[in-house]
């Protein structure tokens, strides 16, 4: 016995020489059957596992950089209306605080009056000062006791000269609340140097403004100065006026509390100012997002919870371990059932081979008996031609005789010699017909029929080329009478060849219809590259092939013009570059001249 070779080979039961000893074949069908079962199951769960994990990554990765442009974008906004309410602050302080109206709001009753217009638009508003060239306040009007403090060594005092407009970080200060400043500086009207008007601004104001603006999206939002403190009170990551949690650095500088984070967490920075950072904050993690307010000493930081810990992500993950056990169950119960059935459709067909054997060697004897029966009848039937003739010759001499005794016994005799002559020649006639060959001959046909089972034929291949096969068939199309195997072959290698002009992505139609009584159309068209005019004029002609060096033999096109020909019929191609090819197939619905004679 040839040893078999192959890892498949492995797990499928050894051939037996002995059929009706079943021990050992049952033992291999339960091998097969396992490793089949395990082979399939690998199969499948693999490529499964592999697809949900690529989609969980995929969807983690998709939602993660969702949040992060989500974020970004709610950042922008945010940072856009801040900068704004500030600037809309800054414009009213500068609006009032003209060059020409330093001596007008030295005047109490004018400072009181214009801080109550303002007050009544800005009710954050808590008190106005006017400060002259020489850092003496000349002017307050408020709830606190500051009239005639000296402000020439205070930082503020010089940053406003150096500016023109400065904006202080919240605190508390003499008037033991939060607060910030906005103060801008003009030129005095008639001393050198600059006056100041300075405008305090409950911290109130800023924190309702931060709360109005934030957004549904972000988990919080709030404002810190440069070094992380707290300007705007957070919902729990640390309070107003400390330092903000999640900002655990002692650096100060910008430059290096950003590659201080960079070497904890991960960072994306994604436009100048604006800075995203994913870090662990009590087990969690989360995007910490940073953009610098113009014109401002502070930052605006917004925090979401990354989707690791949304109802999104969490229903996904449900969904696709749901999905991925449900189809598991499914395609190992199906496996079992597949390989069970396969391994009993075997072991029925091993059980009926010996009878398949047996069933075999009856047409062999009817072979010989055939070959033997035309032998004998041969050699009787020259026997019996000899045996004819003689007796028709004694039957004429008796004629031409006299009547003689038992003469008419002898002309019975004689005929009664030509019936047994006559019925011998009868049993080698049906022996001779036994032995002799069935002819090939036309038959009624349905050419629809044919052409669907040709197409069945190429389906895999057409569909593994991702081309789609299209009918357009007559269903009043008569039958015709012509050869079945000749016809396949014919539409078997024009469909082919379709299949291949085409390669991949196309389309093939083929379409039948009655042309008259005499003849019917069969259509196959294609909508691959087509073929030039010079090689139409060429495509029958033998051993001529636009196919590569060994993929082709050029006859498969001269043998269907051949065959086409001989079953009376007639073949046109129409194509055009780029445009696809039509073979054009005529047929006679009766027998033809050609069919006839042969």
């Amino acid at each position: 016995m040839k040893k078999r070779s192959g890892w498949l080979a492995k797990i499928l039961p050894p051939p037996s020489d002995n059929i009706v000893s079943g021990a050992d074949l049952d033992k291999g069908y339960k091998s097969f059957r396992r490793g089949l079962a395990i082979i399939l199951i690998v199969l499948v769960l693999v490529p499964l596992a592999i697809i949900s994990i690529v989609s969980h990554y995929q969807y983690e990765q998709l939602l993660e950089q969702e949040e992060l442009d989500q974020l970004i974008l709610n950042l922008e906004q945010a940072q856009t209306t801040v900068e704004a309410f500030v600037s809309k602050l800054q414009s009213v302080i500068k609006f009032v605080a003209r060059d020409d109206r330093y001596q007008e709001l030295l005047d109490p009753k004018e400072l009181e009056a214009l801080f109550v217009r303002l007050q009544d638009e800005y009710p954050g508003f808590v008190d106005i000062e006017v400060i002259d060239s020489q850092g003496m306040q000349k002017a307050y009007f408020g709830p606190y006791q500051l009239e005639e403090r000296n402000y020439t060594d205070q930082t503020w005092y010089k940053q406003v000269l150096l500016q023109g407009v400065y904006i202080s970080n919240v605190f508390s200060g003499f008037r033991d609340v939060p607060h910030f400043v906005i103060a801008v500086s003009r030129k005095h009207p008639q001393e050198q140097g600059n006056w100041i008007l300075r405008v305090t601004i409950d911290a109130k104001t800023l924190q309702d403004f931060v709360d109005t603006t934030s957004t549904s999206y972000a988990d919080d939002m709030f404002l810190i100065d440069v070094n992380r403190t707290l300007q705007t009170q957070p919902q729990k990551y640390g309070t107003l006026g400390g330092r903000c949690i999640l900002h655990d650095t002692e650096d100060s500088t910008k430059k290096s509390f950003l590659k201080s984070l960079a070497k904890r967490d991960t960072m994306v920075q994604r436009a100048p100012g604006m800075v995203i950072i994913q870090k662990s904050f009590e087990k969690h993690r989360v995007n910490h997002a940073t953009a610098d307010l113009e014109n401002t000493p502070w930052r605006l930081v917004l925090i979401k919870e990354q989707y690791l810990h949304a109802d999104t992500w969490v229903l996904f993950k449900i969904r696709l371990i749901t999905i991925f056990l449900t189809c598991a169950i499914i395609a190992v119960f199906v496996i079992v059932e597949i390989s069970l059935a396969i391994t009993n459709h075997l072991r029925e067909s091993d059980k009926k081979r010996e009878q398949f054997l047996i069933e075999a060697e009856q047409p062999n004897k009817l072979v010989s008996i055939g070959r033997l029966a035309a032998g004998v009848a041969h050699e009787i039937n020259n026997p019996l031609a000899i045996i004819n003739q003689k007796t028709g010759l004694v039957q004429d001499f008796m004629e031409m005789s006299e009547d003689f005794a038992h003469k008419g016994a002898m002309a019975e005799a004689l005929d009664g010699i030509q019936d047994s002559v006559e019925r011998c020649k009868k049993i080698t006639h049906r022996l001779l017909g036994f032995a002799r060959q069935a002819e090939v001959k036309t038959e009624e046909i349905d050419i629809n029929a044919i052409v669907r089972d040709v197409v069945d034929f190429l389906a895999k291949e057409a569909s593994y080329n991702q081309i789609r096969i299209d009918f357009d068939l007559d269903q009043d199309l008569s039958k015709i009478f012509s050869d079945r195997g000749q016809l396949q072959q014919i539409f078997l290698n024009i469909t082919n060849n379709a299949i291949d002009a085409i390669g991949s992505d196309g389309k093939i139609t083929l379409s039948s219809r009655q042309v008259d009584e005499e003849s019917i159309q069969v259509k196959i068209s294609d909508d691959g590259p087509g073929m030039s005019l010079e090689i139409q004029q060429r495509i029958f002609d033998p051993f001529f092939t636009t196919k590569e060096t060994g993929k082709g033999t050029g006859l498969g096109l001269s043998i269907v013009y051949g065959l086409i020909k001989k079953l009376g019929g007639t073949i046109k191609v129409e194509s055009e570059i780029g445009e696809g090819t039509t073979f054009d197939i005529t047929l006679p619905v009766t027998k033809s001249e050609q069919e006839e004679g042969t």
